[in-house]
């Protein structure tokens, strides 16, 4: 076992999961979480902060799978609901109406599930490997980058010293409101782009009983805002209403949530929601504004990196949140840490004497992993700047996109050609995001081949229909001349 030291702030799914892929590689491991333990029994009320229902796609997949846990990723998708589509719901002449929209032409799904569910697989795998300590209701309350020190208040023992430890590399998976990037910031000169968006969320429930369909996404979307539905595992459905902070705030001083529901999300109440049970949700469960955070650098020198949230929050709206986190896991430990092997120095190889270290100083283990935080952050920066951008887009077009004729077309155009032409290597955005693996900014490069394409096809037919009508009316004037 190596006596190379990894600590991680955030034990959340990333956390665990970062905990995870150290813990395999011999390394010891600490993990610092600012919350309760999980209880096996309550795993429901464990970790308890409200957030939007999870769906892994194929790159937080593969993430799991590459853990090297055997059977992980399996354990974890038979907890899962698998969803298949959309559900778009409306009214048209007085009658509920209800398309769905399928999101791949090949029948692939998303895996909904609970966050509680899937953190809880991951510190259960964890509890399994002797060379990993989880500390529970510690908060991050120093660090010292150069002397790699950090040390963390115990939150129930506020009078109490903090705990310190060493560490060889810190990891930073402590989400959005990441005190880990703040400390970083004061060692690196850090780029923080942090905009709060005008689109609030409240969590509802939609009771079991229910005769919606629990094999794809339901939504109710509007002009501007919109209501989501995620089915779970028990059958109930976990509903998001997502709007600017205006509704939110005429809706808590008007009190006519009943009357906004039922003119704007037809057969929510009291069919699926009871009309009291409606207002007694709205108005007890926190009302969260959105964040949008990117980042760069993630990293300072051989010390410290930041993954998932804590470098790039991005809003739910194409589902990557956790996925790209995973993502970020896999790629920041195989295809770069794991190059070691190839160094004639082993940044984990501690037995290095002093003078060696003096001799040939770019192959320390310091030079070499700050070697390769730095190539991390500049290959990965690029992705996910790029998904942030990709997930606020992708709320105009699940608000107002899936209501126009033309995103039916293209959409079912780009299936054709996907699903018959797959020599083509043509596919939609959405599954180049979350059934492949791809590279974000790949992806970004691809579509916008594809788009170019469609439309210079589309100018083309254009041209050539006036040409025709033209050439139509001209012969057409020719006739009645020579009659």
């Amino acid at each position: 076992m190596s006596s190379f030291k990894v600590v991680i702030v955030g034990g959340g799914p990333v956390g665990a999961l970062a905990g995870l892929y150290a813990a395999q590689r011999g390394f010891e491991v600490e993990i610092y979480e600012m919350r309760d333990e999980y209880n096996q029994l309550h795993t429901a009320t464990a970790f308890s902060t409200k957030s939007i229902s999870l769906t892994l796609s194929e790159r937080g997949i593969k993430s799991l799978r590459h853990s090297r846990c055997k059977n992980l990723a399996e354990r974890i998708l038979s907890k899962t609901v698998p969803v298949y589509g959309r559900m778009v719901h409306g009214k048209a002449k007085a009658v509920l109406t209800s398309r769905r929209i399928p999101y791949d032409v090949h029948g692939q799904a998303l895996y909904a599930i609970s966050r509680s569910e899937i953190n809880y697989s991951l510190l259960q795998e964890l509890s399994k490997f002797p060379n990993v300590r989880v500390f529970y209701k510690h908060k991050l309350s120093g660090l010292d980058m150069k002397q790699k020190s950090a040390t963390f208040q115990n939150i129930t023992k506020v009078h109490e010293p903090d705990h310190e430890t060493k560490f060889d590399l810190l990891i930073g998976a402590d989400g959005a409101h990441s005190t880990t990037r703040f400390h970083l910031s004061r060692y690196a000169k850090i780029n923080i782009n942090q905009k709060w968006e005008d689109i609030f969320w409240c969590e509802l429930t939609i009771p079991a009983g229910h005769s919606l369909a629990l094999d794809c996404l339901h939504m109710w979307p509007q002009h501007d805002f919109m209501l989501f539905a995620c089915p779970d595992k028990e059958g109930t459905l976990t509903c998001n209403l997502f709007a600017p902070e205006s509704v939110f705030v005429e809706l808590k001083s008007s009190g006519r949530i009943v009357e906004f529901f039922e003119k704007h999300f037809p057969g929510i109440t009291p069919d699926l929601i009871p009309t009291d049970s409606l207002q007694k949700q709205f108005q007890s469960n926190l009302h969260h504004p959105m964040i949008d955070i990117r980042c760069s650098p993630y990293h300072y020198q051989d010390s410290c990196v930041l993954i998932g949230d804590a470098a790039h929050a991005m809003v739910p709206f194409y589902g990557q949140g956790m996925n790209t986190g995973f993502e970020d896991v896999r790629i920041l430990f195989e295809d770069f840490l794991d190059q070691r092997k190839n160094l004639p120095s082993s940044p984990y190889d501690l037995s290095l004497t002093h003078s060696v270290q003096q001799k040939e100083p770019l192959d320390t283990p310091a030079a070499i992993v700050g070697d390769y935080l730095e190539q991390y952050t500049k290959f990965r920066q690029p992705d996910v700047h790029i998904i942030n951008e990709l997930a606020l887009q992708n709320y105009k077009e699940l608000r107002q996109g899936v209501l126009k004729i033309s995103y039916r077309v293209r959409k079912q155009i780009e299936e054709f050609l996907c699903f018959y032409a797959p020599q083509l290597g043509w596919a939609t955005q959405y599954r180049m995001v979350a059934f492949e693996t791809m590279r974000y900014t790949e992806v970004l490069r691809q579509v916008r081949k594809q788009r170019l394409i469609l439309s210079s096809l589309a100018w083309s037919c254009l041209v050539a229909f006036s040409v025709f009508c033209l050439f139509s009316l001209h012969l057409s004037k020719t006739v009645d001349i020579l009659v």
